[in-house]
């Protein structure tokens, strides 16, 4: 009899993301990745820890936690209708409407005041798992800036156009062997009453003075690998995935993956 599979669910709506993690960990045997598209009524999650591994495995495990508790309601794990990653469902008003629906065999669920998803019993099992990361750009002479606001670096959240502008004209005059950076990225895995495990993973390079190439998203334009004389953005999806940032944790993190499916 086959082995059932180990769905993880990654926490991220940056489809360029799922698409590098589903890449980089596509020889780990046994695992299925889902993404978080494919459940209604996400609530956002806050990312204000000060660093990216709190970030990550907050992001994880509150998912995870919301994926139990919908569960139970009974309304998730219903593929969306649309493909547009900023939109999502109030999610207390589902509950309290598959409630009503199901004439009270169900209660509806609340996020409290605190709007923090409230903690859910020990399930001792691996039916509901979550992979978030948490990633970004530092850069030396910017004192480790942009860091955990990589994303929202000059203020609109995934304006990478805006990013960019914003750290050119930050390192403006700022002499090439100053411009030190590197890419770094915090990978969580976790249930909804634990986090399992986490990674870190970097690669150095500089901010180029000009952006080059079409490929890749964010900051990879801007981000000159000495090592191929190119830019992240120069690379093909393929070879930047055998030397990123997240190629780098995930790699790291696919040891704990192979005990979790007892491979």
């Amino acid at each position: 009899m086959d082995r059932a599979l180990l769905k993880i669910v990654v926490g991220t709506g940056n489809r360029h993301k799922f698409e590098e993690i589903r890449a980089i960990l596509a020889d780990v045997r046994g695992v299925e990745f889902v993404p978080l598209s494919h459940f209604e009524g996400v609530p956002p999650i806050v990312e204000d820890e000060p660093t990216f591994e709190g970030n990550a495995k907050k992001k994880a495990q509150e998912l995870a936690r919301f994926l139990a508790l919908a569960q139970r309601v009974g309304f998730a794990n219903q593929s969306t209708a649309g493909d547009d990653d900023d939109e999502t469902d109030n999610f207390e008003a589902l509950s309290a409407q598959r409630s009503k629906e199901t004439s009270g065999r169900h209660r509806p669920v609340t996020l409290g005041s605190s709007g923090r998803l409230p903690v859910v019993p020990q399930t001792r099992t691996l039916d509901i798992v979550v992979m978030a990361d948490d990633s970004g750009l530092e850069v030396d002479a910017l004192k480790g800036a942009p860091g955990v606001l990589s994303a929202r670096y000059a203020g609109k959240h995934g304006d990478d156009a805006a990013n960019n502008a914003l750290l050119l004209k930050n390192l403006k005059g700022v002499p090439p062997e100053k411009r030190k950076a590197r890419f770094v990225c915090c990978i969580a895995l976790a249930t909804p009453d634990a986090v399992l495990c986490t990674a870190r993973g970097t690669v150095e390079g500089r901010i180029a003075a000009q952006a080059g190439g079409k490929h890749g998203f964010g900051y990879d334009p801007l981000f000159y690998y000495p090592p191929l004389g190119k830019t992240f953005g120069e690379l093909e999806a393929e070879q930047k995935n055998k030397l990123s940032h997240r190629f780098n944790a995930l790699s790291k993190l696919k040891a704990e993956l192979q005990k979790l499916v007892g491979a």
